[in-house]
């Protein structure tokens, strides 16, 4: 089996088994619902800032991301199907499947929660451009991490416990960046160039993480 047919198997794995049970993505879709209800419960009758806006819309997606990307290695170890994947296919083909799915299930939980806080909560931007590709950079330095991360504590007794410890660290440089760059969107006349360096900095830290995240996934996935 070549490479891309593997991280084809494994990617395609993921999202049968994630249309059967809809676990993951009903547990999301309650706490984006609820997180968004009680920021327009909490703030009812008050016109906010776009710049604090844009803070709780991070602030969201976060712990959305925190909630589901957890699962990608950890229900592997809960069903007992980490052994089969390891005879099945090589460790790259399992991190780049489990990858790929995590990016488009964060790319998906970033629009549905940016959209919910354009219609409930009047949050606007200036430039979506940069807004987009905010989200779009955002969705894959998150992606990229929370893999890593719960590839680390997938054999470990306390995982989701140890995940968010684990996770916060490494992805704060990011949350920093992402709300930066939104507040940058929505200045007035806001240009490209507000959000240049932020959106630089958001890629090179992707590619900083995914070339860490190759070169240790092997090791940690053999232990």
């Amino acid at each position: 089996m070549s490479l891309l047919s593997a991280v084809f198997a494994v990617l395609k794995k993921d999202f049968l088994l994630e249309y059967r049970t809809r676990f993951g993505i009903n547990i999301v879709l309650l706490f984006v619902l609820m997180s968004v209800s009680l920021v327009i419960f909490s703030f009812a009758g008050e016109t906010l800032e776009s710049n604090l806006l844009g803070t709780l819309l991070w602030n969201t997606i976060f712990f959305s991301a925190m909630a589901s990307m957890h699962r990608g290695f950890v229900s592997e170890a809960e069903q007992s199907t980490i052994l089969f994947l390891k005879l099945s296919v090589p460790a790259t083909a399992v991190l780049l499947g489990k990858l790929i799915y995590n990016v488009v299930l964060a790319l998906a939980i970033n629009l549905l929660v940016a959209l919910l806080y354009f219609l409930a909560l009047d949050f606007s931007v200036e430039n979506y451009l940069v807004f987009l590709l905010t989200l779009l950079l955002g969705s894959l330095a998150s992606a990229i991490t929370l893999t890593l991360i719960s590839a680390i504590v997938a054999g470990t007794a306390a995982r989701s416990g140890l995940f968010a410890v684990l996770a916060f660290p490494p992805i704060l440089p990011a949350i920093w960046l992402v709300v930066r760059a939104t507040k940058s969107a929505a200045l007035p006349e806001s240009t490209f160039s507000d959000a240049q360096s932020e959106l630089q900095l958001l890629l090179a830290y992707s590619v900083v993480m995914l070339t860490l995240s190759v070169m240790l996934f092997e090791y940690v996935w053999e232990e």
